[in-house]
């Protein structure tokens, strides 16, 4: 198919962009896990994965399959406004001494690198426009190589910027030292009934949160009627309120009739009910119908 469409800006667009620059975590997932410090101007991750061309002869120029991953570089740049002895213990591998000059931790360096200069990993959690989760960047086995370089001014911040690289488990040494933790689709934007259904024109009405695609599956639906199972005969996204659904049955229950709605989100996502957002409706326990 080729599309005529020239915008890139669809209806999931808003539930898809970083917030703010996110905390900076040491061990993020372990027992030691700990915030480092607060930044000012944010942080900057990058990734550079370096390759080469295989030569064959006969071919003018690179053919597909023929480039090779040598290496992938990964590093982490830190603006720390906050200045702690741990930060600075991270930044130049440092010994810090508490003892000999009272009330003071003093930082002096080294000439070599230990194994407990690295730290296990470094990690920005930060917000998603559309998720109630984070999106979370980790780089592992993490050391700072590059020293520090710190202007202090008046009437300014005065910040710290420290490098981190990542580098490579010799546990495992075929694992690149970075890992994007990026919410699923169904954790965007949650999808979920915001009131009780109520019987409406004959029908079941559900009001959600957030407006639900223009095609409903029902088939994770279940209603009873007078505690009888009756069946569902279709699923309409309302054409006025875009975040009602209505179901339509084979019977329509009678005034003051005992009507309940479940549902039981289908394990195939084509039959699952979802929000335009992206938001997967999770299942939902047997809920009384207001039938009046």
């Amino acid at each position: 198919m080729n599309s005529q469409n020239t915008i890139g800006f669809t209806a999931n667009t808003p539930n898809n962009l970083m917030i703010d620059s996110g905390a900076i975590y040491k061990n993020y997932g372990e027992a030691s896990e700990a915030l480092i410090g607060a930044t000012s101007g944010g942080s900057e991750f990058a990734i550079k994965v370096v390759t080469r061309d295989v030569k064959c002869d006969g071919l003018h120029g690179t053919a597909k399959g023929l480039t090779r991953i040598t290496s992938t570089d990964c590093t982490l740049l830190i603006n720390f406004l906050e200045l702690t002895t741990d930060i600075l213990k991270m930044a130049l591998m440092g010994n810090v001494d508490t003892t000999t000059n009272v009330g003071y931790d003093t930082v002096t360096g080294k000439t070599t690198i230990a194994l407990t200069d690295y730290v296990d990993n470094i990690a920005i959690v930060g917000q998603l426009s559309g998720s109630l989760k984070p999106v979370i960047i980790i780089l592992k086995n993490a050391l700072s190589s590059d020293g520090i370089k710190f202007a202090s001014k008046d009437a300014n911040d005065n910040i710290l910027p420290v490098t981190f690289t990542g580098t490579i488990d010799p546990n495992n040494p075929t694992v690149v030292p970075y890992e994007i933790r990026y919410p699923q689709s169904g954790a965007l934007a949650p999808f979920y009934l915001v009131s009780n259904p109520i019987m409406s024109g004959g029908k079941v009405r559900l009001d959600f949160n957030a407006s639900a695609t223009a095609v409903v599956p029902y088939s994770g639906f279940a209603v009873t009627n007078g505690g009888v199972t009756d069946i569902i005969t279709a699923a309409t996204r309302d054409v006025n309120d875009l975040s009602v659904v209505n179901l339509t049955l084979t019977t329509v229950p009678t005034a003051g009739a005992a009507v309940t709605v479940t549902y039981t989100q289908p394990t195939i996502v084509g039959n699952q009910t979802d929000s335009l957002a992206g938001g997967v409706l999770a299942s939902f326990a047997t809920t009384t119908v207001i039938n009046n």
